[in-house]
């Protein structure tokens, strides 16, 4: 073989292995910005998905009617007999009429809205509780109807007394899911009564809103775990 063959050979295989490196580094490049597209990718998804969430929330106020001349309440529906506060109090309490129900229903209302004001107090405006309480201000509102329908006054806010901060925002979420399953149980065992129509709506609108809620916080909790 001659030198210019031997020269020539050499300078094919340098060449080639000029060309396998280029590739390989294109491949990398190529790798790193489909990595990079996929994780921008992830981001957008997500943030798309929790938007939707927070927007579910702030809709969550269903169409309800309230009957503003209502057939008044009888003696018996007037009588208001407490076992406790909020949700809590109307699952312990065996006999219910028409006031207690309304009164637990608006506490219940109030000590949501004030737990989650305290903690956006302790860890600054986070979703979704920022979102939640628009909601619960709908939900005291619908309420409030339901008392002037009746031409009954509405009841302050003593919740302070019953709120507990959470430590974290973990737990924070926890606090919402179960006080969000309370306020629930508490409607559902509301529906099972004969109930004035006005009645009747205003409290499935709520269930229903709490039900939203409830999967906001449940989704939180995925999150943070």
């Amino acid at each position: 073989m001659s030198v210019n063959e031997s020269l020539s050979i050499s300078k094919q295989k340098f060449v080639a292995v000029l060309i396998i490196i280029s590739l390989t580094i294109s491949g990398i490049v190529i790798l790193s910005g489909c990595s990079n597209t996929s994780e921008t990718f992830n981001e957008t998804t997500t943030s798309v998905q929790e938007t939707t969430e927070q927007m579910a929330v702030v809709q969550d106020t269903v169409n309800h009617n309230v009957d503003m001349n209502p057939t008044p309440l009888t003696i018996d529906d007037q009588a208001l007999s407490l076992e406790g506060y909020g949700a809590a109090g109307a699952l312990a309490d065996q006999s219910l009429s028409i006031t207690d129900m309304l009164m637990y229903a608006v506490q219940d209302e109030y000590l949501a809205r004030g737990e989650y004001l305290s903690i956006i107090d302790k860890f600054g405006k986070q979703r979704p509780y920022t979102n939640i309480i628009k909601s619960e201000e709908s939900h005291l509102a619908f309420l409030e109807e339901v008392y002037i329908s009746y031409e009954l006054d509405f009841p302050e806010d003593s919740s302070i007394d019953h709120i507990v901060v959470p430590d974290n925002l973990l737990e924070a979420a926890q606090t919402g899911v179960q006080a969000e399953i309370d306020n629930i149980a508490m409607y559902e065992i509301f529906l099972t009564y004969d109930l004035p129509e006005n009645v009747f709506e205003v409290f499935t609108a709520l269930k229903k809103g709490s039900e939203s809620h409830l999967l906001a916080f449940q989704k939180q909790v995925d999150r943070l775990n």
